[in-house]
């Protein structure tokens, strides 16, 4: 059996905003060139558990008439699955294929031996950064899963992809709001709420599940109407009477009060009964004088 590829999320994600040469790491693999490349059928291409769900329709055309120029530069990336073949990377190349409705693809094909089928999401999602960013709801709903997957703390994921803990929770929470809508991010690709970005939801978080509604309902209509949405600052205006109010730090202070009360009580008690051990001491020597 050969060696499954060496793979290091943290460290490929620490690097992936250089965009330089694929940090894919089957493709760094010795032999993955165009001449180990074969053509195969585009009906016969799976994709599965991609983390990116929207793609720029210009750029695939753009990229289409790239390929239909000079053909393709670099092979897709596929493994040998239930008789037909799963895309590891290069969704947009394969994209840009049945737009110009190509017969066959150019790919190098991987055995299933070659790879960890548990890394596959974390490749997918490395290859995407790498190549073209995600929307940063691709990027928090892939985080999500990612999460899900391993059953990770926020911190724990953090640790994985060499990013602060506030980084991951931001994305995190920015996906649960997105779950929370039950918009399906594969069927409704094209819906708004998965343009609006994470630092609008930062805003929205604090809010319960009602008020998160009508904060989104604010941001849609504002793009609908001005082809945008509201500013940060905006939205925080908006949202801010939504905001669940501070209860008063009041209890301390009763109690605070409450133990000097009662300690002045004790005081009190004290001096009390001092005053009745005297009374009681002056009683008895008057009851002895009487014995005498």
């Amino acid at each position: 059996m050969k060696n499954k590829a060496n793979y290091n999320p943290a460290d490929i994600l620490s690097r992936a905003s250089a965009r330089t040469s694929s940090l894919n790491p089957f493709l760094k693999e010795e032999g993955t060139t165009q001449q180990n490349a074969t053509e195969i059928p585009v009906d016969e291409i799976l994709i599965e558990s991609n983390p990116r769900k929207t793609f720029n329709e210009s750029t695939i055309k753009e990229l289409a008439e790239s390929i239909s120029q000079y053909g393709l530069l670099q092979p897709v990336v596929v493994r040998k699955k239930a008789g037909k073949y799963e895309l590891i990377n290069g969704e947009r190349r394969f994209r840009a294929h049945k737009l110009l409705k190509k017969k066959t693809i150019l790919a190098i094909v991987k055995n299933v031996e070659q790879i960890d089928i548990s890394k596959l999401p974390e490749i997918k999602l490395v290859e995407n950064l790498q190549r073209e960013d995600l929307s940063e709801s691709d990027l928090a709903l892939s985080l999500q899963e990612l999460k899900n997957r391993h059953k990770e703390t926020n911190d724990q994921l953090a640790k994985r992809i060499n990013k602060s803990g506030q980084w991951v929770k931001t994305k995190i929470a920015h996906a649960e709001i997105l779950k929370e809508t039950n918009i399906n991010s594969n069927s409704d690709k094209s819906h708004p709420i998965f343009q609006i970005p994470t630092s609008l939801f930062t805003e929205i978080a604090p809010l319960d599940v009602s008020n998160r509604k009508k904060a989104i309902d604010y941001l849609l209509k504002g793009l609908e109407k001005k082809g945008d949405f509201p500013s940060r600052n905006d939205l925080r205006e908006f949202v801010r009477p939504l905001k669940p109010s501070k209860l008063k730090q009041s209890k301390p202070k009763n109690n605070n009060l409450e133990l000097k009360d009662l300690k002045n009580k004790l005081l009190k008690i004290k001096e009390k009964i001092s005053q009745l051990q005297n009374e009681k001491s002056i009683v008895e020597e008057a009851i002895r004088k009487f014995k005498k």
